[in-house]
């Protein structure tokens, strides 16, 4: 009985403990040891090994300008954590001083600390993939398409924003000093599952464990390894709240949108950001307003698709009426020497074994066509995957290239992959209707598609009828996105 006692005012005695002034925050500091600079030179060392086993070996999991971007990413992450260290000291001390029930500076409640946080960190993890808001502090992290230890440098800028996840953990009683070090050694944890060098391990650990396999499902982007293992350190969560996948085919690494530029840092942390604003000021209301901003990023993808596939052809009418002046207006730029009124004869359809479709319009006598795009070894540039040229029939049917101010403003289009070899393309003018390049069920090779109903319909021509006005304000009657006949698509 006296033991039980004793046991319990040993445990009692554990609680009640001073506070800390907040003026000691650079002794605590101090106190609590910086695991991550400490750790810097071996992360560097493991990174230019692996580094150097790709660059020679036959397995390539780096790419250069990919490998710039997440150092560049990495340095700026760690600038943002010094300037905010003391911040957050700072808040964790007022918690831990506001709080009876504080815990004494003791070695073994780092071990409960330390599954508290990462029992908070996969709600943190997995809820930023949930929510848009929370996503764009994380998306940075998924945006490489090699896998390799750089990818652990990928850290937000404003990840600290994910912070209020683990104010629980703070308000438990942890002393700041224990919670500081729970919370470097989630991050350093973390490192060495960003690699393909490790293959899988023991079937008890790749089961309860974050592993490099566990984490390279999370990084995949096929439907079955999406929103996957977001745990850090134990996957005993996933298990749990049933989001464990084992990895079985290879992952393909990156998001299933990606990012074009892959060096500027400040691109690859804030496009979600620019993607979010332009969604907002699109938006139709306060209700989708909010859904854009707070929504799954899956959902809202289904949402603009669902709503880009409702129109076909679309006229000139209220806040479009400029959009389309702009477009008219564009499209006569280049014809400044054909300008005055003419009688056409009707133009002939262009023939090419890559013509994806063609543009024609009244009162010109030229064509513009757009066509699959190769690189020198064949294959379909990802970045840009059509080009568009002229056919000038005034000229003998001479073909001319795009100038730069064409392919900017009017008859140059903006291109985004959407995965799976299927590709949103919309004219630079005009992008209010999306057009879609994917390839053919029948043969496998690319064509160009429009929407109408949720069906695929075979585009042939983008056509714009202008009657009449002026150079600078011509009188645009309507645009027209005109789909193949079933005759002609059998043909094609």
């Amino acid at each position: 009985m006296q033991s039980l006692e004793t046991y319990w005012q040993s445990f009692s005695s554990l609680f009640g403990a001073k506070e800390v002034a907040l003026s000691s925050v650079y002794q605590l500091q101090k106190d609590a040891p910086n695991l991550v600079a400490y750790t810097l030179p071996l992360v560097f060392l493991l990174t230019i090994i692996e580094f150097l086993v790709s660059h020679y070996g036959e397995h390539k999991t780096y790419e250069r300008k990919e490998t710039f971007g997440s150092l560049l990413i990495g340095l700026g992450n760690l600038t943002v954590n010094l300037l905010l260290k003391t911040a957050l000291v700072c808040g964790a001390i007022w918690i831990y001083n506001q709080l009876p029930w504080r815990m004494e500076l003791n070695w073994w409640t780092l071990i409960i600390c330390f599954i508290c946080y990462d029992f908070c960190s996969y709600w943190s993890h997995r809820i930023s993939h949930y929510n848009r808001f929370f996503w764009a502090t994380h998306v940075v992290h998924h945006s490489a398409e090699h896998y390799n230890l750089t990818v652990a440098f990928r850290q937000s800028w404003v990840q600290h924003f994910k912070t209020v996840f683990f104010i629980p953990v703070a308000l438990m009683g942890f002393h700041p000093v224990v919670f500081l070090i729970a919370s470097q050694l989630s991050t350093l944890y973390q490192f060495w599952v960003h690699t393909e060098a490790i293959g899988k391990l023991h079937p008890f650990i790749e089961k309860y464990f974050g592993t490099p396999s566990n984490h390279r499902v999370h990084h995949g982007s096929q439907d079955k390894y999406l929103d996957k293992n977001f745990g850090a350190t134990f996957m005993i969560w996933d298990h749990l709240f049933g989001s464990f996948q084992y990895e079985e085919e290879q992952p393909i690494y990156g998001l299933t949108t990606p990012v074009e530029n892959k060096t500027n840092p400040f691109v690859l942390n804030f496009h979600e950001y620019r993607d979010m604003l332009h969604d907002v000021k699109q938006s139709d209301g306060l209700k989708e307003m909010l859904f854009f901003i707070f929504a799954s990023p899956a959902k809202i993808y289904r949402h603009k698709l669902n709503k880009a596939e409702k129109t076909v052809k679309t006229k000139p009418a209220g806040k479009w009426i400029v959009k389309i002046a702009v477009f008219a207006i564009m499209l006569l730029l280049s014809q400044l020497l054909f300008a005055q009124e003419r009688t056409v004869t009707p133009l002939p359809t262009p023939k090419s074994k890559d013509l994806l479709f063609f543009l024609q319009r009244t009162p010109d006598a030229n064509t513009v066509i757009y066509e699959l795009n190769y690189k020198s070894d064949g294959v379909i540039d990802s970045q840009s995957p059509i080009k568009g040229s002229w056919i000038r029939y005034e000229e003998n049917g001479k073909t001319k290239a795009l100038t730069g101010i064409e392919k900017k403003f009017a008859y140059g289009v903006k291109c985004k992959a959407l995965g799976n070899d299927v590709y949103e393309i919309r004219l630079a003018a005009y992008q209010k209707m999306p057009m879609y390049l994917l390839k053919s069920e029948t043969d496998q090779q690319y064509r160009m598609y429009i929407k109408d109903d949720g069906k695929n319909l075979l585009l042939k021509r983008v056509f714009v009828k202008i009657n009449g006005g002026s150079f600078w304000f011509p009188k645009v009657e309507y645009i027209d996105f005109l789909p193949q006949t079933a005759t002609q698509e059998k043909r094609s």
